[in-house]
């Protein structure tokens, strides 16, 4: 079974997707069978040679823009980095250029891993002769996405971190701590409180089923990814509630929309269509929802309704936005104003994810200091009873 990219048009929105099939005439007959109107069709290569790291890709359309700002051909400055790193990627776009394949045919036949807004950008080049200018571009657009992604992947990981090692202190002190005083409130045989109870029926079931529900809880978590993975409509309804989770909807809106705003602006200045430019931005989305989102405000677009009208009908935009968009719609400077939308939502990014810290904190205190309270009073209140003769039935 071979793996076929199929660009299509369905309700006026260009879409990609990958299909298999045995061969080429196979993947387009099921293509056809979608009902999906056909624009482009090709193999996807298997290859052989490992990708570039994020930071490794960076850093070599760095150097690469240096080597050709000071004089060499993409050619020459390619050899040079491939002496230098000594990586088979390198020597595979190397060699498609002495095949004369032009430049992003050659960075798309290496499966380099450029999307295809960063391969418009160099097709532009060519044509242009800036291609050290776009190269820096490259490197800054994908150096300014890890970024983004850092930020966003932050906002997870630290109270998912702080919240698993509660958990897991919380597991220590009831699986080998309250056995012991298990053990010696059963062979003193007195009353137990409330609270206690509750504490030594947590242990009994742990004890009992902790294993197996640890087993569940990993197959579920294992299960949740390949399925948001390999199912668009699963994938389109997890972002979809992620939307509307408090605070990480909005961190997730501000952080898709930033990215959209840099790459559209990046495209526009190369002089790429506001259509084409627009089409080519929403790839590098990753939410579902919001990319569902922007294709429809592009067909508003695509029907001819002006620009700041199209994103009122979208509800994830500030009012700021429109009074932007419209400015930059008579003024001529699109892709200007573009970045600067981009620097605000990056602005409020930030300024959410220090706040959401800031309340974080308090807030795992809380709750450290709740299960602490919880296994003090279930521990200590027997004892108390047996010394004061208190008697908690």
């Amino acid at each position: 079974m071979k793996f076929y990219e199929v660009e299509f048009l369905k309700n006026n929105q260009n879409y990609t997707k990958t299909i298999k099939a045995e061969n080429l005439n196979t993947a387009q007959a099921k293509a056809l069978s979608k009902n999906w109107k056909i624009i482009d069709i090709k193999e996807i290569q298997k290859s052989n040679f490992q990708r570039l790291k994020d930071e490794n890709f960076i850093l070599f359309f760095k150097e690469l823009a240096l080597l050709c700002e000071v004089g060499l051909s993409v050619q020459e400055a390619i050899r040079e980095l491939y002496l230098m790193h000594s990586c088979k990627i390198m020597k595979k776009i190397l060699d498609n250029l002495i095949l004369a394949q032009n430049l992003n045919q050659a960075f798309e036949n290496a499966n380099f891993g450029l999307n295809r807004a960063e391969l418009a950008l160099i097709k532009t080049a060519e044509k242009t002769g800036k291609i050290s200018e776009v190269f820096s571009q490259i490197s800054k657009l994908r150096e300014k996405s890890l970024e983004s992604q850092k930020q966003l992947k932050k906002a997870f990981r630290y109270p998912t971190l702080v919240f698993l090692s509660i958990i897991g202190a919380f597991l220590f002190l009831m699986l080998f701590v309250v056995p012991n005083f298990k053990d010696l409130f059963e062979n003193l045989g007195a009353s137990l409180p409330f609270i206690t109870h509750v504490m030594l029926e947590i242990y009994n079931f742990l004890d009992d089923y902790g294993i197996f529900c640890i087993f569940l809880f990993v197959i579920f978590i294992v299960m949740l990814i390949l399925a948001y993975k390999n199912f668009h409509s699963f994938a389109f309804s997890c972002d979809f509630l992620f939307l509307k989770v408090p605070l990480i909807s909005r961190l997730i809106i501000y952080n898709q929309n930033y990215y959209f705003f840099m790459v559209f602006s990046l495209l526009l200045k190369n002089g790429i269509s506001i259509s084409k430019a627009f089409d080519l931005a929403i790839i590098g989305l990753e939410n579902k929802f919001l990319i569902f989102q922007y294709k429809k405000l592009f067909s508003f677009i695509d029907s001819g309704l002006e620009l700041s009208q199209a994103f009122k009908k979208i509800d994830i935009f500030d009012s700021l936005v429109f009074s932007m968009l419209s400015v930059a719609m008579k003024s001529g400077r699109l892709e200007v104003l573009s970045e600067e939308i981009a620097k605000y939502y990056q602005q409020k990014s930030e300024n959410l994810m220090d706040r959401f810290l800031i309340f974080l904190e308090p807030m795992m205190t809380l709750f450290v200091a709740l299960l602490v309270l919880f296994l003090a009073l279930g521990i200590f209140l027997p004892m108390w009873e047996l010394s004061s003769g208190v008697n908690f039935n």
